[in-house]
């Protein structure tokens, strides 16, 4: 029994890992037992990485992405510089101040995107973060003309640069089992590919094969996600608002729908912050799908949810709205091991499908209404539409 709860706690978590790591395991080995590549097999991966990278700056400023876009433009930097000094100095690349610089710039970088939060790619922020970082390489080039190096070194190993991957891929790591995000995982093995491109820099293929690897890691990633997001909310993995608009075509003819909203959502949020709240957020999905077992559940908006019963008429909906109400009412959710638990409630309001109902949009516009006219009074209540 402790063995069935444990594969059904960690399975989910360790799903997401299969990819990236395939991939990094596939081309590593590769590279280790294959030794040097010829030609024309390295220049499918020279040439490749950049149709990835293009490929992916293409769908991030389409859709106005920012996190993953800075991140792969560091590893697309990088991959530039590092095969300019390799045409410039050979084999004895890993011998220069400019290589020092550059190893230790690369994850100081890959650290900082991985953390950076702005996700929409068109604003201001965005303008000063690539003005920053072309002062950075301008910085860098004009200490490898001088001939000082960032880098600190014992025996052939530069302790800095090992440091700030190290950094970065134990974060990643942690976070990874932690979440079991494909975003953590795919960073985590991303990483590991660029260090050993930096590391492998001086031999025929290292770079090409795995840059590579770590650009098309995280363009499996891009893509997943935004087919994942245009069905599925990204915090708490539910149903999103497109997949109602797509489902409620194909609902039932008879059928109940229940609206659940975080009652104060934007005085919660200017309180605790909006990474705590969507931890309760999460919380909160959580027990709504325990209780509602095989009915639907969609994050409609940022505090709302809409279930679907398909088999309840409007008093046995009530009935559950109300259960699920109370259930929270009388649970402290604790969103930080710093802080309190704190005490939060959810509205509710019921619509069932009627012969007179256009469509779906008429019942959740008959069960938003009463939702609001309830609001206007009180809160921690359940109304009928």
């Amino acid at each position: 029994m402790r063995l069935h709860q444990t594969l059904e706690r960690y399975l989910p978590l360790i799903s997401n890992m299969l990819c990236p790591a395939f991939i990094f395991s596939f081309g590593l080995f590769a590279f280790l037992l294959q030794g040097e590549f010829e030609f024309s097999t390295a220049s499918v991966f020279h040439w490749s990485f950049y149709a990835f990278s293009l490929a992916a700056l293409i769908i991030l400023l389409n859709f106005n992405q920012s996190r993953p876009l800075f991140f792969m433009i560091t590893v697309f930097l990088g991959y530039l510089l590092l095969n300019y000094l390799k045409n410039r100095f050979g084999q004895e690349i890993k011998t220069t101040v400019w290589y020092d610089n550059l190893s230790v710039i690369i994850p100081f970088n890959l650290l900082f995107f991985y953390y950076y939060r702005q996700k929409r790619f068109f604003g201001y922020q965005s303008i000063i973060i690539l003005i920053i970082l072309a002062l950075e390489y301008s910085i860098g080039e004009f200490l490898g003309r001088n001939g000082w190096s960032l880098a600190f070194y014992y025996a052939e190993y530069n302790i800095v640069s090992i440091l700030l991957f190290g950094t970065l891929v134990i974060i990643s790591f942690i976070k990874a089992v932690k979440k079991g995000k494909l975003f953590d995982y795919s960073i985590l093995f991303a990483s590991l590919s660029v260090a050993l491109g930096c590391y492998y820099c001086d031999t025929p293929s290292g770079v090409s094969i795995f840059f590579f690897m770590a650009q098309l890691i995280l363009l499996i990633y891009l893509i997943y996600n935004l087919v994942y997001c245009h069905y599925y909310d990204e915090l708490t993995g539910v149903y999103g608002r497109n997949s109602y608009l797509l489902q409620s075509k194909h609902f039932p003819l008879k059928y109940s729908l229940n609206i659940i909203s975080i009652d104060n959502y934007d005085k919660l949020k200017a309180s605790i912050g909006r990474r705590h709240l969507d931890t309760i957020t999460v919380m909160i999905s959580e027990i709504i799908e325990e209780m509602i077992q095989e009915d639907v559940c969609y994050r409609y908006q940022a505090d709302e949810f809409i279930i679907i019963y398909k088999k309840f008429d409007e008093k046995e909906a009530f009935a559950k709205s109300e259960e699920i109400r109370r259930k929270i009412a009388g649970l402290s959710f604790a969103y930080s091991t710093q802080a309190k638990p704190i005490k939060l409630t959810v509205s509710g309001s019921v619509a069932e499908k009627k012969r007179s109902d256009i469509g779906a949009v008429e019942v959740l516009r008959r069960a938003d209404e009463a939702m609001r006219k309830t609001l206007k009074f009180s809160h921690n209540v359940t109304s009928r539409a």
